[in-house]
C-alpha cells in the first residue's frame, strides 16, 4: 500500500522502472482523502492537509523503484462550437442556471459533463453546434466565474 502524506517535490532525472497511474473523474481534482486502487493494482491512500487542484500527469509519489502520477479520466461531455460570443455567451448562461463548470477546450470550444435533460435543450437550441464527445475536462481548462486573469 502507497501511503500519501505530502505531495513530493519531483525533478525527474532518471524515471523509475515501474510507472503507475491513479485514475480521477474530472470532479474529483479537488478532493483531499482519495482511497482507491492503481492501474496496476497497488492500495493508494491519499490524505493531504492542504487543499490542492490535481492536473494531469501530475506526479503525486516517487520512489527508487517506482512513480504515481495522477491521470484524468476523459468523460462524455457536451461541446458547443462557435465563432460567435453571443452564441457562447448565452451557451455559458444556459449552462450556468444548472450550476456545471464550463471548460474552454479551444479558444472556439467549450465544454460541459453530459447531462441528458441539458443535452436535449442545448441541442434542440443551438442545432448542429453542439455535439457530443469523449474529452478530458482538466482543471487548467475550467472558466472561472470571475474571469481567468489569475
Amino acid at each position: 500500500m502507497i501511503i500519501i502524506n505530502e505531495l513530493p517535490n519531483v525533478q525527474v532525472d532518471k524515471k523509475p522502472s515501474i510507472q503507475d497511474s491513479l485514475e480521477l473523474e474530472w470532479y474529483e481534482v479537488n478532493k483531499t482523502l482519495i482511497k482507491r486502487s492503481s492501474k496496476l493494482g497497488e492500495k493508494v491512500h491519499v490524505q493531504l492537509m492542504e487543499k490542492i487542484t490535481y492536473q494531469d500527469a501530475q506526479v503525486i509519489y516517487m520512489d527508487e523503484k517506482r512513480s504515481l502520477q495522477i491521470e484524468i479520466k476523459p468523460c462524455l461531455s457536451i461541446v458547443l462550437e462557435s465563432q460567435d460570443l453571443t452564441t457562447i455567451g448565452r451557451f455559458c448562461f444556459d449552462v450556468g442556471n444548472r450550476h456545471l463548470p464550463i471548460f474552454q477546450i479551444k479558444h472556439n470550444q467549450i465544454a460541459v459533463s453530459y447531462d441528458a435533460r441539458l443535452f436535449q435543450a442545448l441541442k434542440e437550441k443551438y442545432n448542429e453546434q453542439v455535439r457530443l464527445e469523449e474529452l478530458k475536462l482538466l482543471p487548467n481548462q475550467a472558466l472561472k466565474p470571475f474571469g481567468n486573469f489569475m
